[in-house]
């Protein structure tokens, strides 16, 4: 028997539709990210989903309640998958990082996975913490279907680690729109990913 994960990206928030860095800062959904949520939600409804897992940041909880409610379940927070720490970038605009941090952006852009922005936290330590959770929830749900709602930036990371891909293209190797939909089965402990970035649910997709 399998073990399936069900990992999706939270829906729309208003600082990613003005293009600012997101990381531990506590943004809302808004109104349309609130309804990919409910698309998710009944695209996932027939799904004998056992366990609905989140970060502890509203977006996420938002998403992972809207989604769990079919099922009759409540989301199960945990810190370890909340997103990559940005530090001082949390909330500046791109173009702002760019003009303000031209060197380190730069050097950032290009190894996302080894460099920090200032006062924040490299791939590798998102990686770290939030493959070691995956590995925990899909250790205590064997033969389940579990859903695993979190970010844009660790979503990718653990796509790009169970692909066998070098962590620092996690960026501009693989996408991760809002609320969207990956799969990934477990067979013997070892993932197979089956589906990645499906936002077939999101209306207008």
């Amino acid at each position: 028997m399998k073990m399936v994960t069900w990992l999706a990206r939270h829906g729309e928030t208003q600082w990613a539709v003005e293009d600012k860095f997101n990381g531990l800062a506590d943004t809302d959904l808004t109104e349309q990210g609130r309804e990919q949520a409910r698309g998710l939600a009944a695209r996932l409804s027939t799904r004998p989903i056992a366990a609905v897992y989140c970060s502890t940041l509203r977006r996420t909880i938002e998403t992972a309640t809207i989604v769990a409610a079919p099922n009759g379940l409540k989301p199960l927070p945990r810190k370890t998958l909340h997103e990559v720490n940005y530090g001082v970038w949390d909330g500046m605009q791109r173009q702002a990082i760019v003009d303000q941090y031209p060197d380190l952006y730069a050097a950032w852009v290009a190894d996302p996975a080894a460099v920090a922005p200032p006062g924040g936290e490299t791939g590798y330590a998102a990686l770290s913490r939030s493959m070691e959770t995956l590995r925990q929830i899909v250790a205590h749900h064997p033969e389940q279907e579990v859903l695993i709602v979190a970010h844009k930036g660790i979503n990718r990371l653990l796509l790009c680690d169970l692909l066998g891909m070098m962590p620092r293209s996690y960026r501009d190797r693989l996408g991760q729109q809002p609320c969207a939909l990956n799969c990934v089965e477990w067979h013997d402990g070892e993932p197979m990913v089956t589906l990645m970035n499906d936002v077939c649910h999101v209306g207008g997709a």
